[in-house]
């Protein structure tokens, strides 16, 4: 069954290493939650663990390309900063709970040795990371279309429809109309897996100062992301957008149109086996609109939709001058 069991209990893989660190960015540094995430992955093998675990790196991406401004609206003259924090969180479809894959005409040997040699389809179904976590998936093998074996797997970890995420924030501008933004978390020490490390920085550009009479806020910009835990695990996210923005007193009504990129590369080694193993999953999104609102006081609060192949909700709370 060497597909589907993932090393020994007793040695924890590299792969559940990476996914650890990023469970808890995720689940707000929650260890339980974590903890399991990781003994659930080191029982599956990759193609049971790149379906199962998809919808996490589905919601990852557009987290991270939103929340990128609250207004389009950057002065010409005169230095502006601020500090505060974006929280986001991605809605999961209903299809990102459950899963089915039919992997055809491969040796069943290699999920139950019983049938060495013998070649035949293999489906794999069951609930994803945010599915039921009271049923367990399975791993079913067909010969001649007759159903031969039947192989337990791993149930849902949290049964949700949001995966929420939170960022650190900093920006500073107002040099010809730019300004810079970046997000950063301080490393964390995985021990033998190396540090985890997350950092991203942006760059936008208002032209208004060009044409001052005009009547909106205009901005675009660029915000490009990365999460690395030691050399097993590496996220990348990144975003070009346009945007504009509207002044009503105290309120800004501000939306815009960007293109996302995201995916993530893993890494790791079957201990007892020795084998190499690597995956990549691209992001689902590939553009999205935002609408949003923000209040314009000393500390200003910003709630804004995006809506994509994923919608995601984000809200900032930034301390600025």
């Amino acid at each position: 069954m060497k597909n589907i069991l993932v090393g020994s209990s007793t040695k924890r893989g590299m792969l559940a290493a990476g996914l650890l660190s990023l469970a808890v960015v995720i689940f707000f540094g929650q260890p339980v939650l974590a903890d399991e995430f990781e003994e659930l992955l080191e029982q599956v093998g990759e193609d049971y663990a790149t379906s199962y675990s998809s919808p996490f790196l589905y919601a990852f991406g557009p987290n991270q390309n939103s929340g990128m401004y609250q207004t389009a609206s950057i002065p010409w003259k005169g230095l502006t900063f601020g500090v505060g924090v974006k929280v986001m969180a991605t809605h999961l479809n209903d299809e990102d709970k459950t899963f089915s894959k039919n992997i055809e005409d491969v040796n069943l040997g290699d999920y139950d040795p019983t049938f060495e040699g013998q070649t035949g389809d293999v489906i794999m179904s069951g609930p994803t990371v945010f599915g039921d976590t009271g049923t367990v998936g399975t791993v079913k093998g067909y010969l001649h279309g007759m159903e031969v074996f039947s192989l337990d797997a791993i149930p849902g970890l949290v049964e949700t429809s949001y995966v929420p995420m939170f960022a650190p924030e900093a920006y500073v501008g107002g040099i010809l109309g730019l300004k810079a933004t970046v997000r950063y978390f301080p490393e964390m020490d995985m021990s033998d897996y190396g540090k985890t490390k997350y950092f991203g920085y942006g760059l936008q550009w208002s032209p208004n100062g060009l044409m001052e009479t005009f009547p909106v806020d205009l901005m675009i910009g660029f915000f490009d992301q990365e999460m690395n835990v030691g050399s097993f695990l590496e996220t990348d996210a990144s975003t070009m957008f346009l945007a504009a923005s509207y002044d009503f007193s105290m309120l800004t009504v501000y939306g815009g149109y960007a293109k996302d990129e995201s995916d993530m590369a893993v890494t790791y080694e079957y201990v007892d086996e020795g084998i190499d193993v690597s995956f990549d999953v691209e992001g689902r999104q590939e553009n999205h609109f935002t609408i949003g609102v923000a209040l314009k006081f000393l500390l200003g609060l910003s709630l804004e939709m995006n809506a994509g192949d994923m919608t995601t909700y984000s809200g900032g709370l930034m301390f600025g001058f």
